[in-house]
């Protein structure tokens, strides 16, 4: 069965590039498009890992984050949280929100692949 990720992502190119890339690589791919879609998308679907903007609307990605990992049923999902605003201290507000990795954009895909890989393989 291929691994499901969670794309939380409210700009419909970046999400249209994620799920491009993603799907070509053999993942399947569940979308949000704010905060508050991005839990219950992780409650309902329980994806292999999820990519999480921090600014999104309704609820921002770190309080997503630290509801996803307050619940027994998806704090094991890894997180990997991405910005465009890196900011003094931020990294580790990230972490603590239980996120398990932070990118900053605009970033390298190959970077990103790589901490996907390391968290879940492709496909089956």
């Amino acid at each position: 069965m291929e691994k499901l990720i969670l794309v939380a992502e409210d700009d419909v190119t970046t999400l249209k590039l994620y799920r491009d890339l993603l799907s070509a690589l053999g993942y399947r791919v569940a979308e949000a498009t704010d905060g508050n879609q991005a839990v219950q998308r992780a409650i309902r679907d329980i994806p292999d890992l999820i990519i999480m903007d921090i600014r999104l609307p309704l609820m921002s990605g770190d309080a997503a984050a630290r509801m996803i990992k307050a619940n027994p049923a998806t704090r094991h999902i890894p997180i990997i949280a991405v910005t465009a605003s890196m900011m003094k201290g931020q990294e580790q507000e990230m972490l603590d929100a239980g996120c398990d990795v932070y990118i900053c954009k605009p970033f390298d895909i190959n970077t990103l692949l790589e901490k996907i890989k390391d968290h879940i393989p492709p496909g089956n």
